[in-house]
């Protein structure tokens, strides 16, 4: 067969491995009498027979241009490797033929003459190419073309299944997020059912669950980053990840120090057995153009090394004046098998946002009322920026012991840096008129540089004549920060007009002196955990954890006095916790082979050092605690295919600050304030509903329900307004059937009920008056349409927010903090794989 550019044959020789060493073992041959369990959802049909090749111990070698653009059915249940390849291969129009050597090879189907002349002329054996391919089950959505996954360690840094984690836990897949045309990690959590997203600026968000932020995120399971900080936001590209999972509740088991919202899991792309490389390039509304490359394989003949290289370029427009952003991504990783048995994942990646513009949101009224300004207002001078960049590198390890039990390190560095000139306004619009509002802006500069480590070991142990889990391990995070402003000349002083912003322009000014730095700002928590499974029966098991941490905390804050160019320090926060005992127990009873109850309890612990007690200068609060419980049902079904999640929750959690009315009011809520009580308890319970997989065939979706009450027991009012009661998200894509499968149809839609914030404004007359910001219920309607051009490459069609709906998808306060979401937008994108 003659060779060509990106498409070569690659024959795979793949083997049965012992579970405590690589080394292969002799291959077996097809007509094995041996039935095998096996448990393989619908997917790709050259990934789906790879893998029952390598659970069977098959030297199979095939051309992946054959199987490329087929599908295949589920497995579920007992086959010789002959019925389970027979199977797959079912109305493919290809089989498999043996070869001299024992291996066999995957062919188009030929007549019953033509299969005879092929036997009587012999065939031809080429040198197979050895490749240790990567375990169906570890939880990798990429090629299986689902909404769904069938495994997740976000809970458990080992692989379960969803039906085994007693919390409510979503993902979105790889095709999701395609199907989707998400590119960030602001995108993939505005799909993930219970989340709540906040604008904190032009491109970056907070996220919320249970009326709670999570400001913990896991790559690779490893150790938890800290994220949701002034100098740390999450500004991932999706080009480089697999899967994006959340676990909601409490996640101080094995993330530390953290609030009861949750703990995001991103999953990184990692190299595939075979030669794959696919390319995208798109284009849509406000001048947005993208290109991205992605190329994965082996490296050496024996294919125990093997390679993955991801290349992004986006040049973004916005609809709101003076916002543009340009990014770039270039991320490599390489994975070995070891002599000693051992696998060995080393990368790193580079990544650079630079963004034309700023702002801090819209202003309202003085008295509270909406301005009504244009959508595509951004109180921003085209010279202010904000350029960011991001480098991580990570080292894991991962070892099976003859025993079967398995030991993993996993490291990553990160360091995140941004600078910029910030141009917006400050102060509320006068009520009839449009003063009030000034032109304000600061040079910064910061960076945060994170170290996280986790070592655990896993493993199974005998007693009372049944099999259980142990889980060990330790992980230590250390963060450390920067921080510094600048004035720029005439902020603050600068009449700037809301409704017709180039009418004041504001040339600024870049030489005013640093005159407010925070340095260093450095949080370490370190700790042990552990987890034991237990499985008195077949139906029942129960999950008993702890984890042993410490916490340690210290700012340093310091401002520039204008008049004798002398330092002088403005607070100093240093706050340690003892060693803190973290429990945690589940409990799951398999009411079927479908479906089974759970019911959990988690406990709450989060330091907050930079709130303070008077006196002043203040000491910090007691940490606040609390305690998350959560029951419910949960479900495979379809063989699988499907995930189901039924869950009631309660939290409660007391301690967190509030302002002490025998001090004056603090503003700067980042340099250590002085001075607060803490709270009484506040309670947030609800229920959460979540389907995600293959409804019907061709039919995948992923949806999810949730209702959120909470209260502040102390006033009785609602304790997180931005947390709408009634939550709905879906998205779907149905890829039509017969004469029209080359077509793939759906979208997503977001419903939400009324979300609303509250304070206080100043009035005309110099008094005060509650207000109360509220943005009523709204949905969100987003469509794709996408056409198969032929088995290697394809073009989607996304159109977002279909009825161009008019909100605020984050309310704030009069002098700003008011964005608007996107008005109605499209893109188009054509991508091809080899």
């Amino acid at each position: 067969m003659p060779a060509a550019p990106l498409r070569s044959i690659v024959f795979l020789s793949v083997h049965l491995a012992m579970l405590a060493m690589a080394a292969p073992a002799h291959a077996v041959s097809l007509d094995a009498p041996a039935a095998r369990s096996i448990e393989l959802p619908a997917g790709p049909l050259g990934r789906n027979l790879s893998t029952v090749a390598v659970e069977a111990g098959i030297a199979l070698s095939f051309d992946p241009a054959l199987t490329a653009g087929l599908s295949s059915p589920a497995l579920s249940g007992s086959y010789t490797p002959r019925a389970a390849l027979a199977r797959l291969l079912a109305g493919s129009g290809l089989e498999i033929t043996g070869r001299s050597d024992g291996s066999y090879t995957l062919q188009k189907a030929l007549p019953a003459t033509a299969a005879t002349a092929a036997s009587a002329a012999g065939e031809q054996t080429l040198a197979a190419i050895r490749v240790r391919a990567r375990r169906a089950a570890d939880g990798s959505t990429e090629g299986t073309g689902s909404y769904t996954s069938r495994v997740t360690s976000i809970a458990s840094k080992t692989d379960q299944s969803f039906r085994e984690i007693p919390q409510s836990v979503s993902v979105v897949t790889r095709q999701q997020l395609d199907d989707q045309d998400v590119k960030d990690i602001g995108g993939a959590m505005a799909l993930t059912p219970g989340i709540t997203l906040q604008r904190v600026n032009g491109h970056a968000y907070n996220f919320y669950s249970r009326g709670f932020q999570i400001d913990s995120m896991q790559i690779d399971g490893g150790a938890p980053f800290n994220i949701g900080s002034y100098t740390a936001t999450a500004i991932q590209d999706m080009a480089m990840y697999d899967r994006v999972e959340v676990m909601r509740g409490a996640s101080g088991l094995l993330a530390g120090a953290g609030d009861p919202g949750g703990i995001i899991n991103l999953a990184r792309k990692k190299p595939l057995e075979h030669r794959q490389l696919t390319a995208g390039l798109s284009a849509g509304s406000w001048s947005n153009y993208r290109a991205d490359i992605d190329a994965t394989g082996p490296l050496t003949d024996d294919g125990r090394l093997r390679g993955r290289v991801v290349a992004m370029y986006e040049n973004d427009g916005s609809f709101m004046r003076h916002f543009r952003t340009e990014k770039a991504l270039v991320y490599a990783v390489l994975e070995a098998d070891l002599p000693t048995g051992s696998l060995l994942t080393v990368g790193g990646s580079h990544g650079k946002r630079d963004t034309t513009g700023s702002g801090s949101g819209l202003p309202r009224y003085a008295d509270g009322a909406d301005v009504h300004l244009p959508r595509s207002t951004n109180l921003s001078q085209p010279w202010g920026y904000v350029d960011n960049e991001v480098t991580e590198l990570f080292a894991q390890l991962e070892h099976r012991f003859a025993t079967g039990w398995k030991l993993k390190l996993n490291a990553s560095h990160v360091e995140q840096s941004a600078r910029g000139r910030g141009t917006f306004t400050t102060g509320a619009v006068e009520p009839g008129g449009s003063g009030g509002v000034v032109w304000a802006g600061t040079r910064n500069n910061a960076w945060n540089h994170q170290n996280v480590l986790d070592l655990n070991l896993t493993g199974n142990f005998k007693l009372l004549g049944r099999t259980h889990e142990l889980l060990l391990g330790a992980d230590r995070q250390k963060v450390t920060s920067y921080w510094d402003s600048a004035r720029q000349t005439g902020a603050g002083i600068t009449p700037a007009n809301p409704f017709d912003p180039d009418a004041t322009p504001w040339a600024g000014g870049d030489n005013g002196p640093v005159w407010y730095r925070f340095h260093p700002w450095e949080q370490e928590q370190y700790g042990a955990y552990g987890t034991v499974r237990l499985h008195p029966s077949d139906q029942l098991h129960v999950v008993l954890g702890a984890r042993l941490a410490r916490y340690k905390f210290k700012q340093y804050v310091s401002s520039l006095d204008g008049d004798t160019g002398v330092w002088s320090p403005d607070s100093d926060s240093r706050f340690s916790e003892p060693t803190k005992l973290t429990p945690y127990g589940g409990i799951i009873y398999d009411l079927n082979p479908q479906w089974s109850a759970y019911a959990s309890y988690s406990a709450i612990f989060k330091p907050q050092a930079l709130y303070k007690a008077g006196p002043v200068p203040g000491t910090s609060l007691k940490p606040i605690t609390g305690k998350s419980y959560e029951g419910g049902l949960k479900g495979e079904l379809l063989e699988g295919r499907l995930n189901a999640t039924f869950s009631l929750f309660h939290v409660e959690r007391s301690g967190e600050a509030v302002l002490d009315p025998g001090y004056p009011e603090e503003t700067d809520l980042y340099a250590g304030n002085c001075c607060y009580l803490p709270q009484g308890k506040v309670t947030s319970r609800g229920v959460d509903m979540e389907v995600g997989g293959e409804l019907l065939p061709g039919l995948q979706a992923a949806a999810g329900y949730t209702f959120n009450h909470s209260k502040n027991d102390s006033t009785g009012l609602p304790f997180s307004s931005i947390t709408p009661k009634h939550l709905f998200k879906l998205s779907t894509a149905y890829t039509l059937p017969g004469a029209w499968s080359a077509w793939k149809v759906g979208g997503n839609v977001a419903i939400q009920s009324a979300n609303y914030t509250s304070g206080t404004v100043v009035t005309r007359d110099g008094g005060e008056q509650d207000f109360q910001f509220t943005q009523g219920g709204y949905a969100v309607w987003s469509a794709l349409a996408q056409y198969r051009i032929d088995p290697r490459w394809s073009l989607a069609l996304n159109v977002n927010n279909v009825f161009d709906k008019r909100y605020y998808e984050k309310t704030g306060y009069t002098g700003g903090g008011n964005w608007y979401g996107a008005p109605r937008n499209a893109s188009l994108t054509l991508r091809a794989t080899f």
